[in-house]
Formats: C-alpha cells, sequence, structure tokens
C-alpha cells in the first residue's frame, strides 16, 4: 500500500497533538506510522510537505522526523510535476481551498496512494479527487 500523509497527520505525530474534543490526533498516527513500518508498506512525499513543516520546524528536526522513514525505506520522495501544479491552481481557485491540499490529493492521486488527513476538507470537497482516510480508520 501507498499513502500521502497530509501536513497536520505528521504535525499530529510529531507533537503528539489532541484534537479540541479530546480526540488522541498524536496516538492515531503514531499507530499508524507503526502499522506501516511493520508492514513495510510506503509513505509518498513531496517538496509541498516539506515547506508546510518548515513553517514550524528546523530543519534538523524535519530531519530527525523523517530519517528513521528514509532508513527503513518507507519514505519516498515524488517530484510535483508542472500538470500537477497547474491542475491545484485551477482547482484552489475554483473550490476555494489552500493550494497545498490540492496538490497534495492531485500527487496521491496521480500516484495511486492513499490520502491521509484529519481535516474535513479533504473529506468534504476533494473527495472526488482522491480517496482520504484517517489514521484511525486503517486497519
Amino acid at each position: 500500500m501507498k499513502y500521502y500523509f497530509d501536513t497536520c497527520i505528521w504535525r499530529d505525530f510529531y507533537e503528539n497533538r489532541m484534537s479540541k474534543i479530546g480526540r488522541p490526533l498524536g496516538k492515531y498516527a503514531t499507530e499508524l506510522f507503526m502499522k506501516i513500518l511493520k508492514r513495510k508498506d510506503k509513505i509518498l512525499f513531496s517538496k509541498s510537505i516539506l515547506g508546510e513543516l518548515k513553517k514550524d520546524y528546523s530543519e534538523k528536526e524535519i530531519n530527525d522526523l523523517l530519517n528513521i522513514l528514509f532508513i527503513s525505506k518507507i519514505l519516498i520522495k515524488i517530484e510535483i510535476k508542472k500538470e500537477e501544479h497547474e491542475e491545484a491552481k485551477k482547482l484552489s481557485k475554483k473550490r476555494n481551498i489552500p493550494y497545498i491540499d490540492c496538490l497534495n490529493a492531485i500527487q496521491a492521486r496521480n500516484n495511486k496512494a492513499i490520502m491521509i488527513s484529519q481535516d474535513k476538507h479533504f473529506f468534504e470537497k476533494l473527495s472526488d479527487i482522491t480517496k482520504t482516510v484517517r489514521p484511525e480508520q486503517i486497519n
């Protein structure tokens, strides 16, 4: 299986976050990472995710976060194609959704990966682009 993690999932894991209503988002993210490591599934990412993470974390923190997955050959970097960028720009404008989320959904679709997110606009406004699942829904 291949997965594409929204930035919120990386942050949930790294910060061990809780939702406003007390859902253990960090725990859900951690459990999914462990399942993926155990099964040797793949997590795809592109520089769009790195750019978003750089808003809140230093390069060292990001490398620390990603290194175990790189070492275990779970994490795979994919390039952003010009067509994906163009489609994401149009989709963002048309649906009034952040460009980066549109790009992530398009890349998940184009790489036959399951989008992993807690953000409801993936479920409500991008479900025709890619299948999105919450971490706690993966068996």
